[in-house]
């Protein structure tokens, strides 16, 4: 900002992707903010290149109202507003971002598999992403975590998976059960990739390819509004219907 004034909102948008990738976080997370860039492109035009501090809480409103109107669902406006607003915190500390900007979460969604609905979609998604579905459910590992793991993290014999990068960014340390202990013995023993679950190119799958297998087979289940990531907290919660306890199952999916 100092050696090119005055900042942009392109310049922001354009450092905060890069210092993402300085601090190490996930590809994943660096993706969404150069989605949400596209976003705000599409809808400022050439005011990308105009001063920051042009920027309005009114602004912010009339973003969203475009990302309405162009049919965004309203999760993925929220998304697109988290990121926007953990840039501007970054350049302009003192810019007041308006809360209600944000669409109210649903949380009466249902994130949890009746045992018939798990079978039906299991069944309906080829192999090897039936076996990351399951070790989400069972470990509560994230979908990145699961897609990116590698053999040399994977100590069976001691029944844990290191996770070197985490959400928390900090190593962590997830216990098998005998199930999930099972489940990636078959799957390193079907080939000698250094990636537990590698593409025909042998590179980790992509998260929108993993997704849309999901996301296809949960369709056809007839479950509309399940996620991937759900796999996570339907494991949470068969895990306290189990008679976990609450501290337990936190420890478990690594939740602070």
């Amino acid at each position: 900002a100092e050696e090119r004034a005055p900042a942009t909102l392109r310049l922001l948008c354009d450092s905060y992707a890069l210092d993402l990738g300085r601090r190490g976080k996930s590809p994943d997370s660096i993706a969404r903010v150069k989605d949400t860039t596209k976003r705000l492109e599409e809808f400022l035009g050439k005011r990308m290149d105009e001063p920051l501090t042009k920027l309005t809480e009114a602004g912010v409103y009339d973003f969203r109202e475009h990302r309405t109107t162009a049919g965004a669902k309203a999760s993925t406006v929220n998304r697109d507003l988290r990121s926007l607003r953990a840039m501007l915190k970054k350049a302009l500390p003192a810019f007041r971002f308006p809360a209600g900007a944000f669409f109210k979460e649903d949380e009466t969604r249902v994130r949890w598999l009746e045992p018939i609905q798990e079978l039906d979609v299991m069944s309906r998604i080829p192999s090897p992403f039936d076996k990351m579905c399951r070790l989400a459910a069972l470990t509560l590992m994230r979908l990145t975590e699961i897609r990116t793991l590698r053999r040399e993290h994977v100590a069976l014999s001691q029944g844990v998976v290191t996770l070197v990068k985490t959400k928390a960014q900090e190593p962590q340390v997830v216990v098998l059960s005998a199930e999930a202990r099972d489940i990636l013995q078959k799957q390193l023993d079907c080939h000698g990739s250094d990636w537990v679950f590698p593409n025909p190119s042998g590179r980790p799958y992509s998260r929108v390819h993993v997704s849309r297998i999901w996301r296809k087979a949960a369709r056809a289940a007839g479950l509309t509004d399940f996620h991937f990531h759900d796999l996570r907290h339907d494991g949470a919660t068969k895990a306290l219907n189990a008679g976990y306890s609450a501290p337990i199952v936190m420890a478990l999916g690594r939740w602070k």
